[in-house]
């Protein structure tokens, strides 16, 4: 049966191991992460969170709508945060039809509810644990146990969630999943916000948004910019998010007297006034699982450079919907090259790159598969 036309169902969100909805917020992702699921909440009789920040998260009570903020403490232990969870929670919980992951980080706990309470679970990753881990790191015991928990994972679920074909191949063939257990369901792109305002002036040659961490290539892509500026084209970056507080980016750009504007990040529904505002978005990443920023760019109709590796090249169609490159600073400084100086190229794929995101990655489609996700796994 049906109340006030939405579907009887409860779905209860785990967020990431240790995350909070102020982790969200001070990265500027609280209110695209939260979007999807106040469309949910309209549809389904409840929606709730069960997020780690305690009661410092309760500050954003007001941000969520009707979803209903299960916060508590991350412990030591898992047991320890279980208990917690049910002792401040439990007819939350009891409650609830379908468990869900953000992330595969913090499946363990939905797990043990899932096998505990009997209720249905999607194991839902914006990005592989596993492959992530075998990038960052050589330690054999961290790759290990993300390949354990990622198998656990998606072998205990009714249905799994990743966000595109080569994450799914992987799941499939390396844990032995029935491919019918998988569905790929994108990033989304808040399209009537992340979209091109014709009359901004342009500030930036290029735009780069995201962390600094290693697997960004942002050496590569500073080196890339030294190179252009000794041919006399000096260009100006606009860097967005945690390299705001890199010192040795910083230091680098001194260094080579690059012409870079640091800002720390941004509420993620003021980007489009940025991207707007430059020519061109760069991700010199050396490898990513579905590049938010990417397509956010991609839906304010700019031409964006990619590196030609996993994650990227599924969306980036080369010089067609972006241009792809090596991860060298040499093909990036070629690349940079070759977008900026062909204005009917940039023209080209930035249209493009705009009518690809309304037909794939659009809030409005992917709703629709979510929802299409939740009422598939309750018939199980």
């Amino acid at each position: 049966m049906k109340k006030n036309n939405k579907d009887n169902t409860s779905l209860t969100l785990f967020f990431t191991k240790k995350t909070s909805l102020g982790t969200w917020a001070q990265v500027g992702n609280l209110d695209r992460e939260i979007e999807i699921y106040k469309r949910l909440s309209d549809h389904l009789k409840k929606v709730n969170f069960v997020t780690y920040g305690n009661k410092q998260d309760r500050i954003y009570s007001d941000k969520i709508g009707a979803i209903k903020l299960l916060s508590i403490r991350w412990h030591k232990t898992q047991l320890l945060t279980i208990l917690h969870l049910l002792v401040k929670h439990y007819p939350e919980i009891k409650d609830t039809d379908i468990l869900k992951t953000n992330q595969i980080s913090g499946s363990e706990i939905p797990i043990w509810i899932k096998k505990h309470f009997g209720k249905k679970l999607i194991v839902r990753c914006g990005y592989l644990h596993s492959y992530c881990t075998k990038k960052r790191t050589k330690d054999k015991k961290k790759i290990k146990e993300a390949v354990q928990l990622e198998q656990k994972a998606f072998s205990n679920a009714d249905l799994g969630i990743v966000t595109a074909k080569w994450q799914k191949d992987i799941v499939v063939k390396d844990y032995n999943i029935n491919p019918k257990k998988i569905k790929i369901i994108p990033n989304y792109v808040v399209t009537d916000i992340f979209k091109p305002y014709p009359d901004f002036e342009k500030e930036f040659d290029l735009i780069y948004i995201g962390r600094s961490k290693e697997n960004k290539n942002l050496g590569n892509l500073f080196s890339a910019l030294n190179l252009l500026k000794r041919n006399d084209k000096k260009l100006s970056l606009l860097l967005i998010g945690d390299s705001y507080r890199d010192k040795k980016l910083r230091e680098t750009a001194l260094q080579y007297n690059l012409n870079v504007t640091f800002r720390d990040n941004v509420p993620n529904l003021k980007l489009p006034l940025f991207l707007n505002k430059s020519r061109v978005f760069i991700l010199p990443s050396l490898y990513e699982g579905h590049p938010k920023s990417l397509i956010e760019a991609m839906g304010c109709g700019l031409p964006c450079i990619g590196c030609n590796v996993t994650g990227v090249n599924e969306v980036i169609d080369h010089m067609e919907t972006g241009y792809l490159c090596n991860t060298d600073h040499e093909s990036i400084a070629e690349a940079i090259d070759a977008v900026l100086g062909d204005r009917t190229l940039c023209r080209y794929i930035g249209e493009n790159a705009r009518s690809f995101v309304l037909n794939n990655y659009s809030l409005d489609k992917i709703f629709k598969m979510e929802m299409e996700a939740i009422r598939e796994v309750i018939k199980k």
